[in-house]
């Protein structure tokens, strides 16, 4: 997006339950297609070193520090005007978080950035779920990457946690495709923590050809205030292959948001359908947001995300 442009967004749940690798997966609705080699996984692999490195990197005057990542990973200033938003179009509201969700910090070259990414049920216990755009560039893949589970003012309640992979789909490497502008991310329990991320936070199911339509609670972290931002509203389809939504403020930063449906305000758990990104990276507008509709190719990078080590 542009100064509007968020690091991730979530699907939409589906009707059926399918147990994949046992990850609880939501499927039912359209389907779509893209099954070609673009569709296959390029995972890169964070040394022991570079995730200790990472997680002394970012203390916290550096995440209050750090910008949301706009637009073709450019960082932007101050949001563009926008035109009107539709009528009816809803407000997001400011609360401390959920456990699902969290910002997620990192660097590219010299500079600080955050996107937002939640936590997703699988074997494995410990993947993520971001946007692409936020985690690999043309440059190649981000560096000291951390994720705060429920950051809000300072406050990271349960640690940051290294990331020891990143797992983006080849065309998304290749040439940036917006239907695959979405990634996995394995991470690393802080120093006291002993237990795999979804069983300290809890996690999402991952939502494959759910309907277009349909409630949802979008979640991000924008560059205008340091706690996270969620919102009543709809999912829509906007192209067979990407879905959006309205809603107002949401901004640099929440790119990777989940969009949550049946979502629990007190555990933070749901269906993800969704994540901000897709679309111009997720939109050039603050009150409209993109996403990836989720079919086929995002379970096929979740297996080969969840089954790395096979």
């Amino acid at each position: 997006m542009a100064i509007a442009t968020r690091c991730g967004r979530v699907l939409a749940a589906g009707a059926a339950a399918l147990t994949v690798a046992g990850g609880l997966v939501a499927t039912g609705g359209p389907a779509s297609a893209a099954t070609g080699p673009d569709t296959q996984a390029a995972v890169h692999s964070v040394t022991a070193g570079a995730q200790a490195t990472a997680s002394g990197f970012w203390t916290q005057a550096r995440m209050k520090s750090a910008t949301g990542v706009g637009a073709g990973g450019a960082v932007t200033a101050s949001p563009q005007a926008d035109p009107t938003p539709p009528p009816g179009t809803p407000d997001s509201v400011y609360f401390n978080g959920v456990p699902t969700v969290g910002a997620l910090f990192f660097t590219t070259g010299t500079q600080a950035h955050f996107c937002t990414a939640s936590v997703v049920d699988s074997a494995t216990l410990d993947l993520l779920l971001t946007a692409a755009h936020c985690v690999y560039g043309s440059s190649g893949p981000a560096t000291n990457v951390v994720y705060v589970p429920e950051w809000h003012q300072g406050v990271s309640p349960y640690g940051a946690w290294p990331v020891k992979t990143i797992t983006v789909a080849a065309g998304w490497q290749q040439s940036e495709n917006p239907d695959l502008d979405f990634a996995f991310l394995a991470v690393t329990p802080p120093a006291g923590v002993h237990k795999p991320i979804q069983l300290v936070t809890g996690g999402l199911r991952l939502g494959i050809n759910t309907a277009y339509s349909q409630p949802i609670t979008p979640i991000g972290y924008n560059n205008t205030d340091d706690r996270p931002i969620k919102c009543a509203t709809r999912s829509l389809k906007f192209e067979p292959t990407q879905i959006e939504f309205y809603c107002n403020n949401y901004q640099d930063g929440t790119s990777g948001g989940p969009w949550i449906t049946h979502f629990n305000p007190k555990t933070g758990t749901g269906t993800v359908i969704g994540e901000i990104g897709g679309y111009e990276q997720g939109g050039d507008y603050a009150w409209q947001s993109f996403s990836p509709y989720y079919s086929w190719p995002i379970l096929r990078l979740f297996l080969k995300a969840e089954l790395r080590h096979l």
